[in-house]
């Protein structure tokens, strides 16, 4: 909804006013300290990628094979049975829990979960048995990361 006429007249009469001082705004968040530090968690800047991203070739083919060279990475990501990258997106709780899943990770996984919070946006990162779930809908870039990284 616009401002309406009554503002700018409310405006100007309080900068004719002698004694007028704005109010001041604080960059300050006052909220819960849970929120506080969920913002503090996801304003962080983020650090640079440990493991080189290859090239994608110019027409895409690599939804289905992968381009390989993953020798130095410590982790691996086994593809589905048809191919794909085993990424998912769930709704949880009527669709107001958002979550992308990641499944299939052999190797270090904790080598893994720096690497994806990296490209998540230092999004909460939760370890479950056999797979990683990350809060927010991160499946695209997370699967562009993945084929990129060789997988």
């Amino acid at each position: 909804m616009g401002r309406t006429k009554g503002f700018k007249v409310l405006k100007k009469a309080a900068e004719e006013f002698v004694n007028f001082k704005p109010p001041k705004v604080s960059d300050k968040i006052h909220t819960h300290p849970k929120v506080l530090e969920i913002h503090n968690q996801l304003t962080k800047p983020l650090l640079p990628l440990k493991y080189k991203l290859q090239e994608l070739p110019s027409p895409d083919t690599t939804w289905n094979t992968p381009l390989g060279g993953t020798n130095a990475i410590p982790f691996q990501i086994s593809r589905t049975w048809t191919g794909n990258l085993p990424v998912y997106t769930e709704f949880r709780n009527d669709r107001s829990r958002k979550l992308t899943i990641i499944r299939k990770i052999l190797g270090d996984v904790e080598e893994f979960k720096t690497e994806l919070q990296k490209v998540v946006s230092n999004s909460p990162i939760y370890e479950k048995n056999g797979r990683i779930e990350v809060k927010g809908l991160h499946s695209e870039s997370v699967k562009l990361w993945l084929r990129k990284l060789g997988f």
